[in-house]
């Protein structure tokens, strides 16, 4: 089973890399996974104008069997990067199994998640863990995930996206 995380935030202090990064420690010791940071490469906004990194990134969702999405939250919606990246480089990802690692300012933007499922879904066809690790300010200190339930949140979400993955490609 091949797994890409992705994780689309450009923010140097990004909490979502941090739940990526978590979950790669994780999956790596079960599972081929690789961690994709959009900070290291240079994105285009206009569609059909992609980087060698923005190409590079669409060879990796090739490849790869399922992908778990890391996003940050702006304006209740989904970041512009993530955006950028899902209009030019997911048009592989066709009937995929995915997840989704959230890191939010606040308690009340739990439902931005749902716009990326629907995108998932409704544009690839995808298959989306049910399981969603949102987590907010409180849950970090600095650079480090300071939360026990943060912790066992994602231990949880890499053991089920492992587990159900693994039936979808048999």
């Amino acid at each position: 089973m091949r797994t890409l995380i992705l994780s689309s935030s450009l923010s140097v202090e990004s909490k979502s890399y941090l739940l990526c990064r978590k979950t790669y420690k994780i999956l790596t010791e079960k599972v081929d996974c690789k961690l994709f940071d959009a900070r290291s490469i240079s994105l285009r906004a206009f569609h059909n104008e992609t980087t060698e990194g923005m190409k590079k990134l669409k060879q990796e969702i090739k490849n790869s069997d399922n992908i778990i999405i890391g996003m940050g939250v702006h304006c209740y919606s989904i970041n512009d990067s993530l955006k950028i990246i899902l209009d030019n480089c997911f048009e592989e990802a066709e009937g995929k199994f995915f997840g989704i690692l959230c890191a939010a300012g606040g308690e009340k933007s739990y439902l931005a998640t749902q716009h990326l499922s629907q995108i998932c879904m409704n544009e690839w066809r995808m298959i989306q863990l049910p399981r969603i690790v949102y987590a907010t300010t409180k849950d970090f200190k600095k650079d480090k995930i300071n939360s026990i339930e943060t912790e066992n949140r994602i231990k949880l979400f890499a053991e089920e996206f492992y587990r159900i993955g693994g039936k979808l490609l048999n």
